[in-house]
């Protein structure tokens, strides 16, 4: 989970989008925060397929796992600082680019993105910068966007959206600005939709948190979640929750669903970190900050049978039998299967090995 923290002065809040567009009846998803259900996995997937990562001197994946990408024939693995590459029987084939501060280099990974017909990944560095390597890992070009923090990044029907955040200065004082960037394959910004702008003028604190999962494929479609927004000054707080889930359509953010919380979440400090949606079933995460310590929950919604589950720690395996509970994501380019690790360790391992990666396909309407 990603955790931002910046310190700012405020005057006012301001959510703009482009062309936020109402239609009908806005689908609301009910979600308990009263309930603490345990859902097991072959309630909702129709099958799993577990991976065994093969472990080499060059494929030792660490603890934080930024994204996982499926091509047709291997996966893409992406950690704070390497991109590996497996078969999808888990042999381990190479690694692409490298770490650095240089041309052709990243810093720390954000995330990757697949545009599968040109045969071309895109890596999102901290370092403010947007590499392209083919799929054998040849350097094909990269992008210094020097004023931008890149949240995620995406190749959805043939174009690579970006998500920022900027600041600004004008006559009337500071802005940071929050859009959704669509490029062209030279990596020049060919649309912009504003999400939202802060303006700056008195000593406080803002911190946005979520997942990098914020640029999301389902039904066809891009989907846009983008996270709660607190603001502080000295001891108190007050939080914009923003509950609902838009999907991407000629420059605008259409609402898809919103979340409603039992009374509204009141006496409750609820902070959304997640919201995406597959064809039946709809998922996210949230922090009850009220708790002592801070609690993250998982809920899942089947929009088919009205059934709503609210989870603490994750979703219980019971088709591997892992005892363990694990926290699912989705793959950036199809909200209709999802993955987890988990080191599986067998008598005799003299180390530990890597993760398995576990691949679900969720049951459909």
């Amino acid at each position: 989970m990603k955790r931002y923290f910046l310190s700012i002065t405020i005057i006012a809040f301001l959510l703009l989008s482009c062309s936020k567009t109402k239609q009908g009846d806005l689908l609301e998803i009910p979600v308990d925060i009263d309930q603490n259900n345990s859902l097991p996995l072959s309630e909702i997937a129709e099958e799993i397929t577990a991976i065994e990562l093969e472990l080499t001197d060059e494929s030792v994946i660490g603890p934080i796992i930024q994204g996982v990408i499926l091509s047709e024939n291997e996966v893409f693995m992406a950690t704070l600082n390497k991109i590996f590459v497996f078969s999808k029987t888990g042999k381990f084939i190479r690694s692409i680019g490298s770490q650095g501060q240089g041309p052709k280099e990243y810093t720390y990974i954000h995330n990757l993105a697949l545009d599968e017909k040109n045969k071309r990944l895109f890596i999102s560095s901290a370092n403010r910068k947007i590499i392209s390597y083919d799929l054998n890992g040849k350097f094909m070009k990269e992008k210094l966007l020097p004023e931008l923090s890149i949240d995620d990044i995406n190749y959805v029907n043939k174009e690579l959206f970006l998500l920022v955040d900027y600041t600004v200065s004008d006559a009337t004082g500071v802005y940071s600005h929050s859009a959704l960037h669509q490029l062209n394959d030279d990596m020049q910004v060919v649309d912009s939709c504003t999400i939202r702008n802060l303006n700056f003028a008195e000593p406080s604190q803002i911190s946005i948190n979520g997942t990098q999962d914020y640029l999301l494929k389902g039904n066809k479609s891009l989907f846009l979640y983008y996270g709660d927004v607190f603001l502080r000054n000295n001891n108190s707080a007050e939080k914009v929750l923003r509950d609902t889930l838009y999907r991407v359509e000629n420059n605008r953010l259409i609402p898809e669903l919103k979340l409603k919380f039992k009374n509204d979440g009141v006496g409750k400090f609820i902070h959304l970190t997640g919201i995406y949606r597959s064809s039946r079933y709809v998922f996210g995460a949230y922090l009850n900050s009220d708790e002592k310590p801070i609690k993250e929950y998982l809920f899942c919604y089947d929009t088919k049978t009205g059934k709503g589950y609210n989870m603490q720690d994750g979703y219980m395996d019971d088709i591997n039998q892992i005892e363990k509970k694990v926290y699912i994501r989705p793959f950036n380019l199809d909200t209709e299967t999802f993955y987890y690790l988990h080191t599986n360790m067998k008598p005799g391992d003299l180390e530990e090995p890597n993760p398995t990666l576990y691949i679900g396909k969720l049951k459909g309407k």
